[in-house]
């Protein structure tokens, strides 16, 4: 009978997970296209706006790309939780001095407009609490548009 209680535990728990993975995949396949920045802001301060125009985001399945400019380019494998409100966001760069490190975050999406917000924390051990840039939290606050 326990070996019974606990297999169907496990086809439960199996069951969330997938249910958990499909909600994922659909909202990167939501979040999948080409943005442009409207907001960058780090520790409250916000990026110059010439920088700001050269920066192009595109995400196709759990890749972000990040674009600077025509030659500067950084991808990430990004992972969702649509279950958390709001969605978690776990962001690792494939590339560059952070590549490996897991940047913890948070992120809506309302229609056209992305907003992702991550944690300063170079230990990836704490999320953002709210999507918000200030000098005291020290998050990288983006928000993002797809062109029309």
């Amino acid at each position: 009978m326990r070996t019974g209680m606990l297999l169907g535990l496990a086809l439960c728990l199996t069951g969330i997970a997938q249910g958990d993975e499909a909600a994922a995949k659909k909202y990167l396949a939501e979040m999948a296209g080409t943005w442009k920045v409207v907001t960058m802001k780090k520790a409250g301060e916000e990026a110059p706006a010439e920088f700001s125009k050269e920066v192009t985001i595109v995400i196709k399945d759990n890749t972000m790309t990040l674009k600077i400019g025509k030659e500067d380019e950084k991808s990430a494998t990004l992972v969702v939780d649509p279950t958390q409100k709001p969605v978690t966001l776990d962001m690792t760069p494939k590339d560059g001095p952070n590549a490996g490190k897991q940047m913890l975050g948070l992120v809506t999406l309302d229609k056209d407009i992305l907003t992702i917000c991550l944690t300063d924390d170079k230990e990836g051990k704490t999320r953002p609490k709210e999507l918000t840039s200030t000098k005291d939290n020290k998050n990288l606050l983006l928000v993002l548009k797809k062109p029309e």
